[in-house]
């Protein structure tokens, strides 16, 4: 494997930079495990929710997949009436479930453990592969220990959350685009229990000629959604696009100020400001025209692989309307391979400093009623098109050692 240290001034930044982060992320995890009490057997934070409030969804989607009954957790009062007997005479908090039907296939292993048990291995299964997939590749020791240090990690191992495994899939699509088709298609159709975050893959395998991967993908995104509507039947889809879409739409204008500061999305910011539902949505469908048309720019300029599909992730993020901060571990892999490969000037580095703390910036943005978050997010992608003219100067071996880093 091919290996590269980063320029010194972006090795620098980064080492600088890990200590702050560290620091909050201590902060944070001391200051939230501080506000645990233990009841019926569980831990519960301050506002009520079972330590692993996130996890506490997939678990419990993972034991409907073997009942039955997650195909009727799409009902807010059923699904609401299920947490609450989680810790009998405590009122749980109201959540909504929105994923596919087809997430039960994949949390259904873990509805067999415990619940501590199941969350143990979650946690250890996702830090792990993000470890071997994410962290290792890189050859110094900051890049090292940055994706570990950025405050979405934190959320990872405190609420329970897919974000590692979702920045361990997209990695892996990209290694085996080229290399493995046909495991590509079977990744790009697992990534379909979050259709939010593959919005525009037909695009762009489309748009860069991988014609077998996006047949693969479709072939087994098909067999998947058949496979779940054999088992659960086709009630559960129904209930899923009638109800549990319209539930998430719900969240994206009816949160509250902390929960819509997680989500770094041009339709929450016009929310945020005020904006009538038609208005956001106009203003959003811009935002998402601008998005595709900045990926197409990149693949039409550079034949380079890396900085083409980090158009792609960073196009996503922007045209999405569904988006958590939690889920964006992956930038930060695009900004480490973008700091080991190319040099930055002062805007990268500043853009390196606001992506990186995403979550934080978000929420504090919100609660001060300011938007802005998704030009962290539109930085990056000018950070992109800079990177473009030098790669087409920097040859195979950088090419190859992108590979290998990322």
């Amino acid at each position: 494997m091919i290996r590269q240290s980063p320029p010194a001034p972006n090795l620098a930044l980064i080492r600088q930079y890990n200590m702050p982060l560290l620091l909050l992320n201590i902060a944070v995890i001391v200051f939230f495990v501080w506000t645990l009490r233990i009841e019926h057997g569980y831990f519960v934070d301050e506002r009520g929710f079972i330590f692993g409030r996130d996890f506490v969804n997939f678990w419990h989607y993972g034991q409907g997949a073997w009942t039955g009954a997650g195909t009727s957790y799409y009902d807010p009062l059923v699904y609401n009436a299920r947490l609450d007997a989680l810790t009998p005479g405590h009122n749980y908090p109201d959540q909504l479930f929105s994923y596919p039907p087809h997430y039960m296939l994949v949390a259904a292993s873990f509805g067999l453990l415990g619940y501590h048990m199941a969350l143990a291995v979650f946690t250890f299964l996702g830090l792990t592969l993000y470890w071997f997939t994410i962290v290792r590749p890189f050859p110094d020791a900051p890049l090292r220990i940055a994706p570990f240090v950025v405050p979405t990690i934190a959320v990872f191992v405190m609420c329970g959350q897919v974000s590692a495994f979702l920045a361990v899939l997209l990695a892996w699509i990209y290694r085996t685009l080229d290399t493995r088709p046909v495991l590509a298609g079977l990744l790009i159709a697992l990534l379909t229990v979050k259709p939010q975050i593959g919005v525009l893959l037909p695009v762009f395998l489309l748009a860069t000629g991988r014609w077998r991967v996006c047949i693969y993908a479709g072939l087994f995104s098909a067999g998947f959604l058949a496979v779940s509507a054999a088992v659960h039947g086709w009630q559960a889809w129904q209930d899923y696009l009638t109800v549990g879409i319209s539930n998430q739409s719900a969240t994206l204008f009816q949160s509250s100020p902390l929960v819509l500061g997680l989500m770094p999305t041009v339709l929450v910011d016009m929310a945020v400001l005020g904006a009538s539902r038609s208005g956001a949505w106009m203003v959003h469908a811009l935002a998402m025209a601008t998005a595709l048309f900045f990926m197409i720019l990149v693949i039409r300029r550079t034949q380079d692989a890396f900085l083409r599909y980090a158009a792609f992730l960073v196009a996503t993020f922007l045209a999405t309307p569904y988006l958590m901060a939690y889920d964006t571990l992956v930038p930060g892999w695009v900004m480490l391979t973008l700091c080991t490969r190319f040099e930055t000037d002062r805007l990268d580095r500043i853009t390196y400093r606001l992506a990186m703390s995403l979550c934080p910036v978000g929420v504090v943005l919100t609660m001060l009623g300011l938007p802005g978050t998704p030009l962290t997010l539109a930085l990056l992608a000018v950070w992109i098109l800079k990177a473009v003219p030098q790669a087409d100067t920097v040859g195979a071996l950088d090419e190859a050692t992108a590979r290998a880093v990322a």
